[in-house]
């Protein structure tokens, strides 16, 4: 081994001896991410806990917020574990890594061979075309082989065709559609792209020509497996088809091996016959800035925690010396390996690689690159080294000041990278959705009742539900008076009903048929007062007819009742099973059910009076309607002496003809009962909003009597008692239980979200379930909800005086207090009330379950 050989290994010895100093800072880091991610997760699985007991609506949707909060959190927290592990491979890495880049033809391939020894096994070189088609790592070795990774045919899809796709059908009418690589192969490209095509899009149409055509030398090899391959067949792996090949294949013979285009990467280990013992790796860039961006950008992918330096050469001509388009491309490309260190000048060194009698143009590039190149900088000039790539010498000085410059300045570099994945910015995302978790699960607390609020919030709950249903129950029946609703088109069609069947049953002998009508008019003496009696049992036969309406009056009156019942059961949800009603039970039944247990549960003179009201409820004919159309029934009640001209009287006391005294008495019947029909009928559908008045007047007696009389009394004797009597009906599960496992849960997340804002394995410990410490004075005013950890500093006669970390000590009531106290004990509380003079009271909570 020579002395500069020795000299680089001890350099690239202390280079990654001092870079590993970083490592234990990254490893803090990357277990506090860990540590917060943890606690993210456990307060996700607790808010979905909380989620399930939640039943208000404006508390549900703050959880749903909360939980896209940690959401965001998550994904923040997931992108820093992931440039930590980035972190971590860079500064755990056993070599220092030198990339080399540049255009075709410029002497990479051969600059490399010098700077490592090895031959064109390792690092393929050629004449005429691009040589280099993959990256290859090539790492120092006492092993010799090569690990090719391969792609398997959806990357190969994603990562190469389908940018070259896009480049091609933006100048396309009908674009190529291709939606995986087996759909691509069996399309036809077009054989032109037109005129005045720009050279990208021309480029990317030849690669997929070349896709197409080689499709048999790569296809099989896209498996996404790693395989280890001898160093003398690696060229095929890693290199473009050489100048003879390609002429082959312009020629109409077989195609040329493209097996690269199968490749992802290549790893080599070699022995570097120059480097023995030194731990370098040289990443051989294919060439860029005279390829297709896209392709570019695929190359470059995976080597920010892999290049240590990037040394770009530039190869001037006899005709050429100046920096032409694909070099300031190819900077720019490298710049992008590593945004986050700060100047390019350190991460990135250019080489003019010189051959002899060319020292006039050699100049004319260096001057235009510092023109084109570091013309705008400040202070962050690229370096240009001049040397030559066939000289050994000449590359092993370029060599010793790349690693001198790496020492000098891969330790800002990779402070840099990471402050890049560990300050301010990289905390920003995580604390302000941090910060938003926290302010929506304060927010939830301060939600939460205390137990006798809670108590009272139901009770007004339930009460304003029963009060507006029961306001708007009887303003609808009001409002159908003097309204075509259903109601009266269904009435009225009955009225017609009945109006017919008593015209049909007139028409036939007066409700007795003619036979038998005609054979009691036979034989009597005196048919005046026969007339008047007649007209009478008319006038009852008409009036049971329409009596028939009372089954159409008693099944609404019964809906009516119904409808009361409903609106109590139903605010009070479980109440229901209490009274055990049959299927189909009749609606006065169901009321006296109602009235007996009621009487011995929650006994009221005022509810009972409402639900006796309630029952009395009756609407008939008879009673309700008749006297309003009696008037209309005067013909038959008191028969007219003349019809016209005719005398009643005379015409049927007289002497005559018993057939004709028949006939001129069954048209005064007629007459008057036809008359009456009508008249009944036109009366009874102008009045028949008269039974919504009643109803609407009924609901209006019994809301009286159930809350207006005295809404206190309805409030704490009566839904109170009930709540009493039957809580877990109405309120479902035990509402203190329910609270108390949300105000744990709350807790419980609280807890999480500080481990997550510390990020420190004693937060991780505190937040772990019944594990915490009385709260220090330090800690800011407590807030109504909010539950704390405190100490009992005093035991007086109204209770014990507790130190919950606020500006002054809080009282937990001795009618609060769960058990005997003593002075010095830790306990929990809940902040049950802040005072206007500061004062603090307190209730001692339930334990943590």
């Amino acid at each position: 081994m020579q002395e500069t050989d020795l000299e680089i290994t001890s350099a690239v010895d202390e280079i990654l001896s001092t870079r590993k100093q970083l490592l234990p800072r990254v490893v803090e880091q990357s277990d506090r991410v860990l540590i917060r991610t943890q606690a993210v997760n456990r307060a996700t699985v607790q808010l979905k806990n909380l989620l399930n007991l939640e039943r208000d609506p404006e508390s549900r949707q703050r959880i749903h917020e909360i939980a896209e909060d940690l959401g965001a959190l998550k994904t923040a927290l997931d992108r820093r574990s992931r440039s930590l592990e980035t972190l971590t491979t860079r500064f755990s890495r056993e070599t220092l890594n030198i990339g080399v880049s540049g255009e075709a033809r410029v002497g990479k391939s051969t600059t490399l061979q010098r700077f490592s020894g090895l031959t064109d096994v390792a690092v393929p070189t050629g004449d005429g075309l691009p040589v280099t088609a993959v990256r290859s790592e090539i790492y120092n070795s006492s092993e010799e082989f090569a690990e090719v990774t391969f792609r398997d045919q959806q990357a190969f899809f994603t990562q190469y065709v389908r940018p070259l796709l896009e480049s091609v059908n933006s100048l396309l009418k009908t674009p190529i559609t291709a939606d995986s690589l087996t759909s691509f192969l069996a399309t036809d490209l077009p054989q032109h792209l037109g005129n005045n095509v720009d050279s990208i899009a021309s480029d990317s149409l030849s690669r997929l020509r070349e896709v197409q055509r080689a499709k048999d030398t790569y296809l099989s090899l896209l498996t996404g497996q790693k395989q280890r391959v001898p160093l003398q067949d690696l060229r095929k792996f890693v290199a473009y088809p050489t100048n003879e090949e390609v002429r082959e294949e312009e020629s109409g013979r077989q195609p040329a091996s493209r097996a690269y285009l199968a490749v992802q990467s290549v790893k080599i280990h070699t022995p570097f016959p120059r480097l023995l013992g030194a731990k370098i790796g040289l990443v051989d860039l294919p060439g860029l800035g005279e390829i297709n961006t896209s392709i570019a950008d695929m190359h470059l992918q995976g080597l920010e925690d892999n290049i240590d330096q990037i040394f770009t050469i530039m190869r001037p001509t006899e005709s050429e010396g100046f920096v032409k388009q694909g070099i300031a491309s190819n900077i720019d490309h490298l710049r992008r390996i590593q945004p986050a260190i700060q100047r390019r000048s350190d991460f990135i060194t250019a080489g003019i690689n010189v051959y002899e009698g060319l020292s006039e143009t050699v100049e004319s590039l260096r001057s235009d690159f510092e023109r084109k190149i570091n013309g705008a900088q400040q202070s962050d000039r690229i370096q240009v080294l001049t040397y030559c790539a066939a000289e050994t010498n000449s590359t092993a000085e370029v060599l010793v000041k790349l690693l001198g410059k790496i020492a000098q300045r891969l330790r800002r570099m990779d402070l840099e990278v990471f402050e890049a994945a560990t300050g301010p910015n990289e905390e920003a995302d995580i604390s302000v959705s941090l910060q938003q978790a926290i302010r929506g699960v304060a927010d939830l607390a301060r939600r939460l009742p205390l137990p006798d609020r809670q108590l009272n919030d139901q009770i007004n709950q339930i009460c304003a539900s029963i009060v507006h249903e029961y306001n708007v129950y009887e303003a609808s029946l009001s409002e159908e008076v003097g309204i075509k609703s259903d109601w009266h088109t269904e009435f009225e069609q009955r009225v017609n009903q009945i109006n017919e069947e008593v015209e049909r049953r007139l028409d036939d002998g007066f409700f007795l048929g003619k036979e038998l009508w005609q054979a009691s008019a036979h034989g009597r003496k005196d048919y005046y007062n026969w007339y008047r009696d007649e007209c009478m049992r008319i006038r009852r036969e008409l009036i049971a007819a329409y009596s028939t309406l009372d089954t159409f009056y008693e099944d609404r009156v019964g809906n009516f009742k119904i409808d009361c019942i409903e609106i109590l059961l139903k605010n009070t949800h479980g109440m229901r099973h209490v009274f055990d009603f049959r299927t189909n039970e009749d609606p006065d039944s169901r009321l006296d059910k109602i009235s007996r247990k009621l009487a011995a549960t929650v006994p009221d003179p005022d509810m009972e009076s409402a639900l006796a009201l309630l029952k009395a409820v009756h609407f008939s004919f008879r009673n309700n309607v008749f006297l309003q159309i009696s008037k209309h029934l005067q013909d038959l009640s008191n028969p007219p002496e003349t019809w016209g001209h005719d005398n009643v009287r005379l015409t049927l006391g007289s002497v005559g003809d018993i057939d004709t005294k028949i006939e001129r008495l069954s048209g005064y019947l007629s007459r008057a009962s036809t008359g009456a029909n009508k008249d009944v009928r036109n009366a009874l559908l102008k009045n028949d909003d008269r039974f919504h008045e009643y109803l609407s007047v009924c609901v209006s007696f019994f809301n009286d009597y159930l809350f207006r009389k005295d809404f206190e009394n309805f409030k704490h004797v009566v839904i109170r008692g009930l709540i009493k009597e039957y809580r877990e009906l109405i309120l479902g599960r035990d509402t203190n239980e329910s609270t108390d496992q949300k105000r744990d849960l709350i807790v419980a997340i609280n807890s999480s979200l500080e481990t997550a804002s510390n990020g420190t394995p004693d937060a991780a410990m505190r937040a772990r379930p019944r594990v915490a410490q009385p709260a220090p004075m330090s800690r800011p005013k407590p807030l109504l909800g909010e539950r704390r950890l405190g100490q009992v500093v005093k035991i007086v006669s109204r209770g014990a005086l507790v130190d919950v970390g606020g500006p002054q000590n809080g009282l937990v009531p001795k009618r609060s207090l769960l058990r005997p106290l003593e002075e010095g004990a830790t306990i929990e509380v809940v902040v049950s009330r802040l005072h206007d003079d500061g004062k603090i009271t307190l209730e001692m909570a339930e334990p943590l379950r």
